[in-house]
């Protein structure tokens, strides 16, 4: 083992000894998206109205071996991550020909502030990321051993990719892009292994397609919701680059689009299928997301699985000008370096431990803290829990809103089947779920972060405010707020009500 190779293998060891570490200790809560993803492993199914399955399998199969908590959720992106970065490592090394460009590509990986939440942070990003490092290698390998078998490999990274974000298909054209556009590689258009590879794709994809065709497609459409147009321009395109910026550090992401162009020109004009295979399987997909962003919505972890092979060809595209360059394009280059690691491992320590923020003199306002959202949730599930015990038996617990529905779910004791009352809010999985006909007639604990509206109200024969609870920092700052409410007799959705 050379040095690199042994520095990334520590690296990677003890990134994933200090995750678990962290999730087994750290006092923040579920993110609102990890309980929701939570609730959907305990109802398996095919797929789910937000995304594929995978997430939900994962989780399913972690709390299943380990007692239902915040760390069985969450230990399944620690694994994912420490995959991820094996076959990014290998990766990188096969397309440079580098052990040490392998090391600072598997570092950034690890210490970006958008790679620190990945590691300790339960959502459908953390398979999707792998199987997209997986299906780039399988390319690779592809590529450098001219063997079809590998194409089989491609099909089902691709198909287990869709189970975990429908943008697998957006990324199965990329891997066809490439194929297309390359010299050599064009020809398994004419071979009957891509077109197995394609079958083996669908086979292994086949529950979102199930479930969707059994489901009115509401998947699909509700993916082409989240990516219509908008009245307002609060998601530009200037957003959308500095987003990227914020979440990847604002040199590193200049790099990977200094290299994503390079290795575009580089493929394109010299027919170098390393660059080509950089460039297809990055740009076309910052570029899509990029127009979504156009008086669109967007958010910063869309793209994130372009930076598989973006951050590659940003490393090797910078080094090789490193190695030609001037001693002061060394000093500027390796200033940059420096500077890149430095702001990662700081943002990192924050996110991680945000108390530093106090010891270092800084009073962080709770609508700065990106964090503030992660605490108070195990008490408000006490203070629901006080609040049901002192109903009837078979009374249940509602909300009206999606995450806060998947956060009661989780914290209340017992974890029971929270109901997401179908008043102002969008349509989610729970809708696939809830039985409103099953408690017709009972009472309820409402929680709402607001007041009570009346559209809610109506749906009872009474309502009273039980407790206002308020979850503040320190400081004594306000984190969030929320009301209970006891409501008696569940009169039935407004339709059935005006029907009655």
């Amino acid at each position: 083992m050379t040095k690199y190779s042994y520095l990334t293998s520590i690296t990677i060891i003890a990134f994933f000894i200090f995750r678990i570490f962290y999730i087994a200790t750290t006092e923040y809560n579920l993110v609102a998206d990890e309980a929701y993803f939570w609730d959907w492993s305990r109802h398996p199914a095919l797929s789910y109205y937000d995304m594929g399955p995978m997430v939900a399998w994962v989780i399913w199969f972690f709390t299943h071996i380990f007692p239902v908590s915040e760390f069985s959720v969450r230990i399944g992106a620690a694994v994912l991550a420490a995959m991820t970065a094996v076959v990014i490592y290998r990766l990188t090394v096969e397309l440079t020909a580098s052990q040490l460009l392998g090391f600072i590509v598997v570092s950034l990986f690890h210490i970006t502030p958008i790679g620190t939440a990945g590691g300790v942070i339960m959502t459908y990003y953390s398979p999707q990321v792998f199987f997209m490092s997986l299906t780039a290698f399988f390319l690779w390998r592809l590529v450098n051993e001219n063997q079809g078998w590998w194409l089989y490999l491609i099909g089902l990274s691709l198909g287990l990719g869709i189970l975990s974000h429908h943008m697998f298909i957006f990324f199965t054209g990329e891997v066809g892009l490439f194929l297309l556009i390359s010299a050599t590689q064009r020809k398994w258009f004419q071979r009957k292994e891509l077109y197995i590879a394609m079958v083996i794709e669908l086979l292994a994809a086949s529950p979102v397609f199930v479930w969707n065709l059994t489901h009115n497609l509401v998947m699909f459409r509700h993916a082409t919701g989240l990516m219509a147009k908008v009245d307002t321009f609060t998601s530009t395109l200037l957003e959308y680059l500095g987003g990227q910026a914020g979440v990847h550090t604002p040199l590193l992401f200049i790099a990977v689009i200094y290299g994503i162009t390079v290795s575009g020109y580089r493929g394109i004009k010299f027919k170098d299928d390393k660059h080509l295979l950089l460039f297809s399987l990055s740009a076309p997909f910052f570029v899509f997301i990029a127009l979504l962003s156009i008086g669109g919505r967007t958010e910063a972890n869309w793209p994130i699985s372009g930076y598989v092979t973006g951050v590659i060809s940003g490393v090797y595209v910078v080094y090789e000008k490193y190695k030609k360059g001037s001693s002061v394009l060394k000093f500027i280059i390796n200033a940059s370096l420096v500077i890149t690691i430095s702001i990662s491992l700081f943002v990192s320590a924050v996110a991680y431990y945000p108390s530093l923020i106090d010891k270092l003199g800084y009073r962080l306002p709770p609508q700065q803290d990106p964090a503030g959202r992660l605490y108070g949730w195990k008490e408000l599930g006490k203070e629901v829990s006080r609040t049901l015990a002192t109903l009837p038996p078979g009374s249940f617990v509602a909300a009206n809103e999606y995450g806060l529905t998947a956060q009661l779910a989780f914290y209340v004791d017992g974890h029971p089947e929270v109901y997401e009352i179908p008043v102002q809010r969008r349509y989610s999985q729970y809708d696939f779920w809830n039985n409103f006909n099953a408690v017709k007639g009972k009472d309820a604990v409402f929680v709402k972060s607001g007041p009570i509206d009346s559209g809610i109200e109506v749906l009872f024969d009474r309502v009273e405010l039980s407790s206002h609870l308020v979850i503040k920092t320190k400081h004594g700052d306000i984190r969030q707020e929320f009301y209970l409410y006891r409501c008696y007799g569940y009169k039935g959705t407004k339709t059935e009500i005006v029907a009655f």
